[in-house]
């Protein structure tokens, strides 16, 4: 018997860079990302890959694919997702300015929410 489970987790966008992140992509990539997000209010903590990715000390990565790859940076507290950070993929591995910021941020919401 398979059995399905549905988290319905909420998610918050941390700061308005990241909305404003995703308003300004091309209507494909952001219709990409939307997609990835309702299935992180779906599935919330149970979400894997090829769509979550785990980058340690309780960050994760959102995945698009596509032409345009895009990473959404977030991190779970107290049972909602936040979204703290967004940025197109152009190399392989995420850069540590955008690992630095992401953990900076990550202790911010820990902190105020």
């Amino acid at each position: 018997m398979c059995v399905m489970y549905h988290v319905w987790m909420e998610i918050i966008y941390w700061n308005k860079r990241v909305d404003d992140f995703i308003n300004n992509l091309d209507d494909l990539t952001s219709s990409r990302v939307r997609n990835c997000l309702r299935l992180l209010e779906e599935h919330g903590h149970l979400l894997g890959m090829p769509d979550s990715k785990s980058l340690g000390k309780g960050l994760f990565e959102l995945r698009t694919q596509g032409r345009i790859k895009v990473r959404m940076l977030y991190v779970f507290h107290k049972n909602k997702a936040y979204l703290i950070h967004g940025f197109v993929k152009k190399a392989w591995k995420i850069s540590l300015r955008d690992i630095s910021y992401a953990h900076q941020t990550h202790k911010e919401v820990i902190e105020l929410a």
